[in-house]
């Protein structure tokens, strides 16, 4: 186990002697944490960089409305956070996450009789993972604000991944990589994921989403690559 999981490692964390000789720090600045904090301090959660709104003309292609919480940059608090839920595998943070993007979601972004939709992971990955990141901040966001998740979609065909590619490659690398799987359709969804970046994913999830019936698609995401 490498020194750094295990200075996070809850139960030798919870060990007087041990917290006392190796007290757990900051993953961004190395600042001691406080007995309630999970990887990152109070300080680096308020200092989060918000993302800007993005304007009608730059939506992806069948998505109604995207709201995204956090810039994403390289070297960035924001991209450490993903990364430990994502690559990581500390899902204590989506959590933490989840109410600080609750705390900059819009007026009129959420409505009554909203469908929760996660993003889907292939089972291949998601199997590697044993969780999806999209699906813990969707289920953390409705003990928040409401409404009930439902799985409308899944991911037939485990694409490659998307980072260092560009607009039209990840756009083609996710066409038809997802399948319409519920039994009813909502009139209105909200699309959750953790990161959008070009937004070829979520268009193409609300491009599948439309196809069968659904007449609006908004996406949250708790970040935004600039």
């Amino acid at each position: 186990m490498r020194v750094r999981n295990l200075l996070h490692w809850k139960p030798v964390r919870e060990w007087p002697i041990w917290s006392f000789a190796f007290p757990a720090h900051c993953t961004f600045c190395s600042k001691q944490l406080a007995d309630s904090d999970v990887l990152f301090c109070d300080k680096c959660w308020a200092e989060l960089p918000r993302a800007q709104k993005i304007p009608g003309e730059r939506l992806p292609k069948h998505v109604d409305w995207l709201h995204a919480g956090f810039s994403f940059r390289e070297g960035g608090i924001t991209r450490e956070i993903v990364h430990a839920l994502k690559f990581d595998g500390h899902t204590a943070v989506a959590v933490r996450m989840s109410r600080m993007l609750a705390g900059t979601i819009p007026s009129g972004f959420l409505q009554s009789g909203d469908v929760w939709v996660p993003v889907p992971l292939h089972w291949m990955r998601q199997g590697d993972r044993s969780f999806n990141q999209s699906e813990l901040l969707c289920r953390e966001m409705i003990e928040l604000c409401g409404g009930k998740v439902v799985k409308l979609l899944k991911r037939v065909r485990n694409t490659p991944s998307q980072s260092g590619q560009g607009v039209k490659l990840r756009a083609a690398n996710v066409k038809d990589a997802f399948r319409f799987t519920g039994r009813e359709v909502p009139e209105s969804v909200i699309l959750v994921d953790d990161v959008v970046t070009t937004g070829a994913t979520v268009s193409e999830c609300a491009r599948i989403l439309k196809a069968q019936g659904v007449k609006t698609v908004r996406v949250l995401s708790f970040s935004h690559a600039e």
